[in-house]
């Protein structure tokens, strides 16, 4: 049972001090039903619900790409206070008035982030655009090629890619488009700048280039010539009226049809408020038991006891727990009202079976729009999945923990299944560099060969330091082998919504060696 408005409940405390300071010691019976009946409309007030079996509600639905340039110039304030912010502010708007669509959300500079999975859940999508701070990003340039190839795997048929950017520096326009009509991509570029433009500044200085002149960041023509040859839109972002506009654009006729679990609750309110009645007629009147009568036949016709049900049953659960007869328990919780806490239940009880096939179900049952709870069920699902060996799977399941809040064990487990288990997954290879993973396999045979010639190698200084490096890193490769991951529990950490500086990295990847990319 919940209570809609649950700070109505706090009245209880003044009329608590009022009976034992004055009602208690009355003798009078009907003064006492009186406060009593009192009590009651309170809780009535407090409107109490009982929340039903989550139901299937479909709907019509589009599916639409959003990107965010987190470039260094995205900073200037000819857009104020500045690019970024307005972008921001321009994303949340169209993100508002398509509630049933469903978006993904990618932050982009010389590399393509993704911040949010496709969802039609709004306040997800917001609060992943607003854990993301630039200031945290070390590359600055913008690189609208990565973009396209990034998004040109997704596995969309037809993807209608938003870009909030000012252009940057692109030299292959005729390429991007190629790209862009080979993988059905449909650009709606939304130009965040001025045709004026704005000097860059670093540490309150001004930004000069080799030659001593102001570095002036505006509007890039590419954008608009590249809508035109990939059969897109343009638009300049003067002001966020410019999103009506846009919103019109990408609506279309067709639709694809979606899903979604909808809570609903039967409201409670009429039964404090009965019993008050009768407690107030039974006070005031000589036909008290009459009254009484009528009440109860009144209250029996409703279905009140589904609570009472619900409660013996978690009743008994918590009993069979504490007994460790677990199945029991597992049977208990599917007799109760199906809700986030009894399929969280269920699903560690299968964990703690070892049926973690089953455990993973039930997880992936559970919808929630809470991060703290998002965060807890993903840690949950990446162990079952590192149970039953599905270690690629199980470390997206960490990543996707990690990136609502961050957590040791979490990361320690990562980690771990990295050493252990070191294929990459193909979602992680497809957002890097492809130049960047092939140096690095390149680098990881070096080592492999160094370790099994460790012991008959007589090369120079140098070729033994890295010889004794990689029996460093075996040795503690050894020692975690010996550590198992850690058990399913329930996360109680703070519930802010930030990437954690991992997710930053990502971003960050594979380009050092930039010069001056404003």
């Amino acid at each position: 049972m919940l209570f809609l408005n649950l700070w109505i409940l706090l009245a209880f405390i003044p009329l608590y001090i009022i009976y034992t300071k004055h009602i208690k010691h009355i003798e009078s019976g009907s003064t006492k039903t009186l406060f009593f009946s009192l009590l009651f409309m309170v809780l009535a007030i407090a409107q109490p619900v009982l929340k039903n079996t989550l139901q299937k509600q479909k709907f019509h639905s589009q599916e639409f790409i959003i990107a965010l340039d987190a470039s260094y110039s995205m900073q200037a304030d000819d857009l104020k206070p500045s690019r970024y912010i307005v972008a921001k502010k321009a994303i949340k708007k169209l993100l508002s008035s398509h509630p049933k669509d469903r978006f993904t959300l990618f932050v982009f500079t010389s590399n393509a982030l993704l911040i949010s999975p496709p969802t039609t859940d709004t306040s997800l999508s917001i609060l992943a655009l607003d854990s993301i701070n630039p200031e945290y990003i070390l590359t600055k340039s913008t690189n609208l090629k990565h973009l396209f190839q990034t998004v040109s795997k997704l596995s969309m048929k037809r993807k209608k890619l938003i870009v909030f950017s000012d252009g940057g520096e692109e030299h292959v326009i005729q390429e991007m488009s190629e790209l862009a009509k080979k993988n059905n991509i449909t650009p709606y570029f939304v130009a965040t700048a001025t045709q004026k433009g704005a000097a860059l500044k670093k540490s309150k200085h001004f930004i000069k280039d080799a030659h001593s002149a102001l570095v002036i960041s505006k509007i890039n023509p590419a954008l608009k010539e590249l809508a035109k040859l990939s059969h897109g839109r343009y638009y300049e972002l003067n002001s966020l009226d410019i999103m009506q506009q846009l919103s019109k654009d990408i609506t279309q006729k067709t639709t694809i049809q979606t899903a979604i679990q909808v809570s609903t609750y039967k409201e409670l309110y009429y039964l404090p408020l009965i019993i008050a009645l009768i407690l107030f007629f039974l006070a005031i009147t000589k036909f008290g038991v009459i009254l009484l009568f009528i009440g109860i036949m009144l209250v029996l016709p409703q279905k009140a006891e589904a609570s009472f049900l619900d409660f013996h049953h978690l009743s008994k659960a918590k009993k069979f727990v504490q007994t460790k007869e677990y199945q029991k328990a597992i049977h208990e919780y599917k007799l109760i009202t199906p809700s986030v806490q009894s399929y969280y239940n269920i699903a560690s009880l299968y964990y703690k079976l070892g049926e973690y096939r089953d455990a993973l179900q039930f997880y992936t049952q559970i919808q929630s729009t809470n991060p703290k709870i998002k965060q807890a069920i993903f840690y949950n699902m990446a162990n079952c999945a590192t149970k039953i060996k599905k270690y690629d799977r199980a470390k997206r399941f960490y990543r996707l923990s990690l990136a609502f809040s961050e957590d040791a064990d979490a990361l320690y487990n990562l980690q771990l299944l990295q050493k252990l288990h070191p294929k990459t997954p193909q979602n992680v290879v497809d957002m890097m560099p492809k130049e960047q993973t092939h140096k690095e396999a390149k680098e990881h045979q070096k080592t492999s060969k160094e370790k099994k010639n460790a012991n008959n190698s007589s090369a120079s200084s140098s070729s033994n330091q890295q010889s004794q490096e990689s029996s460093h890193g075996g040795g503690s490769q050894k020692k975690k082998k010996r550590k198992s991951i850690k058990k399913s529990k329930t996360k109680n950490k703070s519930s802010n919504f930030k990437l954690g500086y991992k997710a930053y990295e990502k971003i960050n990847k594979g380009y050092s060696d930039e010069k001056e990319p404003w």
